[in-house]
């Protein structure tokens, strides 16, 4: 209890009140002041935060431009830095190697030609503009280090050296006229046969034997073509033969290359006419140092170094090994491409057309058949001449004899496409192909000869003659025949295949590489034994028929080490590149993509 005398206690409210209005001392805070003195504070706080803000934004942007990653490669991050850098090499490089070929052109060094291919490569060498694809690009350079690191393969310091000395360099070049020298089959758009190949070869011996300084390449493609002729700068890795360009870096300016028979039936004949020395930039090195950096040059052409070596050991080891090889002996059944209908027979005829003259247009080009009057003269004047060819080969008893005079005769007087091949039309069926006017009379032959002459036939193209040569059933009911040959008590698979197959080659029996055969074609032969033969396998331009004949791990025939030279590094990088980027392990930023 509070005795009367003494002053009365103040409450916790006026103490507090009193708290705030005062400072440590106890003395009265001015109001004005405090506020003064808050918004001081306020004011210093807001200029912190901004600076903050500020220097957070350009960290953040310093990172974004030159840190963040721009790809991941097994747990290494390639920065947009890295990739700007590496974008600015290869600017560079491209500006350099244009001012290079425009200051040799100018001195006389190279020609207008060789400029202009090298002002082309100089564009190949500039990066490719999108942030995304030149990060990819990078990133697979840094891939392939790490997987040459996997693989013991390793880059010396010499060989480091020597590429970096190198960059900037303009390769050797050489001048060739070249003949390529087809097969007849070839020439129609067909595989080559090996008689079609063999003839090739004598051409293109021949062809080899008049190439030098003063030939007319032209001359030479139509003397022994189906040929063509072309000239152009090579230099080693500008094309996809290889064994072509060893042959031409092997001569001398002035020399011709002898033929270099390629897989497909081609031969290759060259003459090099000039050989253009490699042309070192000399000061290269010490510019790109000054421009791009020591460091990002260095780096940069120690990735592509490695990548070249990486390439190599795999493709040697490639050659080097032995495959699990199958040797199968095959009969094929073609599929005719201008019909879809497997169960409609077939024939097989030739054709003369005599197509009547029609007026000429404006531009002094000849109009369009079917815009002449049905009843215009030149109908009748194509109809007389139609029917003195007929006349003329049906007059002739022997049918080889009357069907080599019928070639001849289409060759030189027929008015369709047909006429190079001696008016050869191949095989088609009754309906869906030609026009029934063309087709009524072959069918309606009762007794069909070999080389029989029919008609002549209008169609609205002009008046045919037509050679019937003979008809065949239709792709099942043949596929059919096949099989029940096959399963015929004693059949022997190579004398069936003798007279079934319809290759244009004949029968073919060889060494296959087990891993460069179709997936399901490789489960079938696992199921089966020496001598056992597949069921028809429908590949799309007829079916085939394989037999089992042997099996054992081999070397590669030449055929197969040169698709293995060519092929055998991209097939191994795509996996691994595969399987990095499917477990995660590859990965570059699609944003980048997106710029």
């Amino acid at each position: 209890m509070t005795s009367r005398n003494e002053p009365p206690k103040a409450s916790l409210r006026d103490r507090i009140s009193h708290r705030l209005s005062t400072d440590r001392d106890g003395k009265f805070i001015d109001a004005e002041a405090q506020h003064t003195r808050n918004v001081s504070w306020l004011f210093y706080g807001l200029i912190v935060v901004v600076v903050v803000v500020i220097v957070g934004g350009l960290a953040y942007g310093f990172w974004e431009s030159n840190l963040k990653p721009a790809a991941t490669v097994n747990g290494t991050e390639i920065s947009r830095g890295e990739l700007a850098d590496r974008q600015q090499l290869m600017d560079f490089r491209a500006a350099r190697f244009e001012a290079q070929a425009t200051a040799a052109l100018a001195a006389g060094e190279i020609d207008a030609t060789l400029a202009n291919t090298r002002f082309g490569e100089a564009q190949s060498l500039a990066s490719s503009g999108s942030d995304g694809t030149d990060a990819a690009e990078l990133a697979g350079l840094v891939l392939r280090e790490q997987l040459a690191a996997e693989e013991g393969v390793e880059l010396s310091a010499e060989e480091l050296d020597a590429a970096v000395a190198a960059d900037g360099t303009a390769p050797e070049s050489r001048w060739v006229d070249v003949l390529i020298v087809l097969t007849p089959e070839q020439a129609q758009n067909m595989g080559s046969s090996e008689e079609g190949i063999a003839d090739a070869v004598e051409r293109a011996a021949a062809a080899a034997a008049e190439m030098g300084p003063d030939a007319d390449l032209e001359a030479l493609a139509e003397t022994y073509g189906p040929a063509d002729a072309q000239s152009f700068y090579l230099w080693e890795g500008s094309t996809t033969v290889p064994e072509f360009e060893a042959a031409v870096f092997a001569a001398d300016e002035g020399d011709v290359v002898e033929p270099v028979s390629l897989a497909s039936g081609e031969q290759l004949v060259a003459y090099v006419r000039n050989v253009v020395p490699e042309q070192p930039d000399e000061g290269f090195v010490e510019a790109v140092n000054d421009e791009v950096g020591e460091s990002v040059h260095r780096r940069n052409v120690e990735l592509e170094a490695i990548s070249e070596k990486l390439e190599q050991h795999i493709t040697d080891e490639a050659l080097a090994a032995e495959y699990e090889q199958v040797r199968l002996g095959e009969i094929f059944i073609a599929r005719n491409p201008v019909t879809t209908d497997d169960d409609a027979g077939e024939a097989r005829a030739s054709h003369i057309i005599y197509a009547p003259e029609t007026p000429l247009d404006e531009e002094g080009e000849p109009t369009d058949v079917a815009d002449l009057p049905a009843d215009d003269p030149a109908w009748d004047a194509a109809e007389a001449e139609a029917q003195a060819a007929f006349d003329e080969l049906s007059a002739i008893e022997d049918p080889e004899e009357r069907g080599e005079a019928f070639a001849e005769r289409a060759m030189a007087e027929s008015d369709g496409p047909s006429a190079p091949e001696g008016g050869d039309l191949g095989w088609f069926p009754q309906e869906g192909v030609m026009l029934s006017e063309f087709t009524e009379p072959i069918w309606a032959n009762t007794d069909p000869q070999t080389n029989d002459v029919l008609g002549p036939v209008r169609t609205e193209f002009g008046w045919h003659v037509i050679m019937f040569h003979e008809f065949r059933s239709s792709l099942n009911a043949r596929v059919r025949e096949v099989e029940r040959a096959l399963e015929a008590e004693g059949a022997d698979f190579e004398t069936v295949a003798a007279e079934y197959t319809e290759d244009p080659d004949g029968p073919t029996v060889e060494w296959w590489v087990i891993e460069n055969l179709d997936d399901a074609l490789i489960e079938t032969l696992d199921t089966m034994d020496i001598g056992d033969v597949t069921e028809p396998i429908d590949e799309g331009d007829g079916y085939y028929i394989y037999q089992l004949q042997e099996q054992d791990t081999r070397p590669l025939s030449d055929d197969d080490a040169e698709l293995v030279r060519q092929n055998a590094f991209a097939d191994w990088y795509d996996l691994q590149l595969f399987a990095a980027e499917d477990e995660g392990r590859f990965s570059v930023d699609e944003s980048l993509f997106e710029q």
